[in-house]
């Protein structure tokens, strides 16, 4: 914990891999996945997460309990109110968390083939606006969404030994994002919905 009243070094390291299930589970929750987002971006209290929310601060305490206890996020300083009263501020430990899809338990892999089919859509939106891309079934969508996780895990490796400021959380997903895309362009499985440009 700092210590009362200083701040600690605004850097968090760039990309967490999860392999542990257990953890994968902790993952697998909107609230704590927007929880760690906010926080890999800059510190907050409990309170301004619980605004930011639209949640009850004991919701949020709930859910910082279970990122704390499982090592996702830290207390990066403690600072004193007006009327005395100490204020917790947390930060996620990283920038990117990125789910290992080898190591993911049957009962959570739906929420994040969900999460990625999402992703892959818009994405796909943008290529259907410039008429590149074919009809896209449920079953290819599903069959990239596994490939488009890999290629995160991937590329998010090459990231793992690295170290970003505050507020450069969202420029280094879009990074990633973007690799990993650029390599799933290149693969077998997207020939068979992308034109040529």
């Amino acid at each position: 914990m700092a210590i009362k009243g200083m701040r600690r070094a605004s850097r968090r390291r760039a990309v967490v891999i999860i392999k542990d299930p257990e953890m994968i589970k902790l993952l697998a929750d909107f609230t704590r996945a927007e929880i760690l987002r906010l926080l890999s971006d800059r510190p907050m209290t409990e309170t301004q997460l619980s605004s930011k929310l639209g949640l009850t601060k004991a919701a949020v305490g709930y859910h910082l309990h279970l990122l704390e206890r499982g090592g996702l996020i830290e207390i990066s300083r403690v600072e004193a109110e007006e009327h005395g009263i100490l204020q917790k501020y947390y930060s996620a430990i990283a920038a990117l968390f990125i789910v290992d899809p080898d190591f993911m338990p049957d009962d959570v892999k739906r929420y994040f083939l969900k999460t990625q089919m999402e992703h892959l859509r818009g994405m796909f939106s943008v290529f259907r606006l410039h008429d590149q891309i074919f009809e896209v079934s449920s079953k290819d969508m599903e069959e990239l969404a596994v490939a488009m996780m890999r290629q995160l895990k991937v590329v998010g490796e090459r990231y793992a030994g690295e170290f970003v400021e505050d507020g450069d959380a969202e420029t280094l997903r879009v990074k990633i994002y973007a690799e990993a895309l650029a390599n799933l362009t290149r693969q077998r499985e997207w020939s068979k919905i992308l034109r040529s440009a």
